[in-house]
């Protein structure tokens, strides 16, 4: 594996392991929970990620980046629409935060072994 390989590839974990951070630090604190479904939780950390590499700012994936800061900015995660879409809907509108009301009424089944009877 090639240097360049592999500081894209260093850079690319922090990128997400700051994403992470950002996700879980605001779940902590905040009044909303992550989604109960993982795929859309990994979807949206990806792209958030992504978004942090190539602009420098995890904006939200499912917003338009438009190279103007002053109006990107609105489109940091977590946006402040947000908040009106889990308040209208139990979910935003990229699907990481949901309200406690949407997490427990989708709540995913546990996986794994069975224990027997």
């Amino acid at each position: 594996m090639s240097r360049s390989t592999q500081t894209r590839q260093g850079e690319a974990s922090r990128a997400r392991q700051r994403v992470e951070r950002l996700v879980n630090r605001y779940v902590e604190r905040g009044p909303y929970r992550l989604s109960p479904d993982p795929v859309t939780v990994e979807h949206v950390i990806a792209g958030l990620t992504r978004n942090l590499i190539c602009t420098g700012r995890p904006y939200c994936p499912c917003r338009e980046v438009t190279g103007e800061p002053a109006r990107d900015r609105a489109n940091i995660c977590p946006c402040p629409q947000h908040h009106a879409d889990i308040a209208r809907e139990g979910v935003c509108e990229c699907g990481i935060f949901v309200s406690d009301e949407y997490a427990a009424a989708h709540r995913q089944p546990q996986t794994g072994a069975r224990k027997e009877e």
